[in-house]
Order: structure tokens, then sequence, then C-alpha cells
């Protein structure tokens, strides 16, 4: 028997960066994600076919599967698991790219095992461990990555907790455009934190009008103003460039899609490289992928579900 689960990844719509510091943002599940399969074998195993990495009982934990290895302990322990698991982990998402492949990966390792070693799920316990998995990689993530994860859909997430459904009258076409260039989300997350030290009240100002924004982005979107959304999405991009977040190919993404027609469009994640998102004219949002000829772009739609578990 083997222990199946699918997680989907994100796109954070508006609010990235801010959100660490205790503004909302707004986050949706897309339909790309990631596949863990468990099973029991003879010693414990954790296989990512993505990274071409396998670590097996007994041997010295990859730098890039410690996040595993920690989620598979918390569950041998909280469980008394004696039985060996092996698991073999797949994601569609690119890798630090923004669209959090890493918690996708998380939560799909951790309900897979859960699903085998125990018939019920519960969603609280997956995003609990998964989340301390995050940690493991990512140092203070603010948990939106594995919440999305975990319950799909649009939603406004604040870390202390605020969590608000955000409901669509009609599924929206979305643009991902990557930029192949890969880089550290704790890296990132700390060169935009470094702004707060030199001029803490006009950073807790830009906290807060960040937030006000993100709750106004999520009104346009559930009442389908879709313009005025997208301007919300540029105006934001244009935020986060000035602190030091985007990068030329990011910016240079987000001028192309405007020159042809988009309605909107911004860096999604930690920047620095990474995925853009691009808010099409919905009648042609399809025309405006095919200009994108010379990149990684690919077409998604939100929203989507959440954690889905199975068993083959």
């Amino acid at each position: 028997m083997k222990s199946c689960a699918f997680s989907p990844g994100k796109v954070i719509l508006l609010g990235e960066h801010f959100v660490v510091h205790g503004a909302k943002a707004l986050v949706a599940a897309i339909d790309q994600g990631s596949t863990t399969k468990s099973s029991y074998g003879l010693v414990d195993e954790i296989i990512s076919e993505n990274l071409g990495l396998i670590w097996r009982e007994g041997e010295p934990v990859p730098v890039q599967l410690m996040a595993f290895k920690s989620a598979l302990d918390t569950i041998k322990e909280e469980l008394r698991v004696s039985k060996k698991i092996r698991s073999i982990i797949h994601t569609d998402l690119p890798i630090s790219a923004g669209l959090g492949s890493s918690s996708s990966c998380s939560v799909s390792f951790v309900a897979s095992i859960l699903k085998l070693v125990d018939e019920e799920i519960d969603l609280d316990r997956v995003y609990n461990i998964a989340l301390e998995a995050e940690r493991v990689i990512h140092g203070n993530p603010s948990g939106v990555d594995v919440f999305i994860g975990v319950n799909g859909g649009v939603h406004l997430f604040q870390r202390d907790g605020y969590r608000e459904s955000v409901k669509l009258s009609t599924p929206i076409k979305l643009i991902i455009v990557n930029t192949g260039i890969r880089r550290s989300t704790s890296d990132l997350i700390a060169k935009f934190s470094a702004h707060k030290s030199p001029y803490p009240s006009y950073f807790n100002g830009l906290v807060k009008a960040s937030s006000n924004l993100t709750v106004t982005g999520a009104r346009y979107l559930s009442e389908g103003r879709l313009e005025e959304f997208g301007l919300l999405m540029t105006y934001q991009h244009a935020i986060l460039a000035s602190l030091d977040v985007s990068c030329e190919a990011l910016d240079d993404i987000v001028n192309f899609s405007l020159e042809n027609g988009a309605l909107g469009a911004k860096l999604t994640g930690a920047g620095g490289g990474g995925c853009a998102i691009v808010l099409p004219e919905q009648s042609s949002a399809h025309e405006l992928l095919g200009k994108f000829n010379n990149k990684e772009a690919i077409m998604t739609r939100i929203p989507t579900g959440g954690l889905k578990v199975w068993v083959e």
C-alpha cells in the first residue's frame, strides 16, 4: 500500500514581505503542486526526485532533506511509530521561484506519512508539523505558504492567526512567468527587513499601508473588479522594487506584460528572481501567454483546492 498526498503551490497576490512584519497578505493556491508517496520499507528513506537526493537511515542527512527528516522524526515520535517508512517526493513547481515548492513538498510529505500511519488526517497537525519543517529551511517564515498548501482557495492571511476566505464569483486566469533565477528566501527576507532598523516609524507605516492595500485588493477581486485589482498589483511591485527585493528580470517581465495589455503584474514571493504573476484581460489570456515565447510561462487558474490524500 502507498499513501499519497498532493499539496498545491501558491502565488502571493498582494502583501509579500510585509506579511512577515504583521501585515495581511492575499494568497491563492494554484493548479500546480507537489506529490509524496509513502510506504513501509526496510529502512527509513527519503527520496527527492527533483533534487536527485536520497537519504537512508544511518547515513548523513543532506542539507536539502533536513526539513523532511525533522518532520519524519516528529511524526514517528508523536505517534510512536516503529515501522520504517520510505517516501518519494516530486514537485511540478520550479524550485526557489516563489511558488511555494518547499512548503508544498513539506505539506504533501507530512500528510502522506500521517495517512500511512493513521487513517484520520488532522489538518491542524499537518499544518503545525509542516510549518516546523519550514522553519528548518527558512528560519522565520510567515506560515502563509504552508497554510495555503493545506487549505487551498484564496485567503487573506496574517501571521497572528487571522484567516479570511475570499470568495470569487468566477475563476480567474493568471500567467506565471519564471525568470529562471534561483534565490534564497531567507536572504531576501533579511534584506527586506533590514530597512526597518534605520527608519522604524517609516517602515511600520509601509507595513500598515500594505495591509490596507491588500484588504482593498481582496474586495476588488471578490467583486470581479479586475482592472482596479491589476493596478494594485503593479503599484505593490513598485513598492517592493524600491525596497530592493525585485531585480531587472522581474521588472522587465512586469513592463513587457503591461505594454502588451495586461491589467497588472508583479513579483510573487520573495522576489530577487523567481516568478512574476501577470493578470491578463481574461478574454485574451492565451494570446498574452503566447507572447512569452522565449520565457518559461504557464497559465493557472484561481481558486483551486487544497491538500488531497489517497491510497494506491
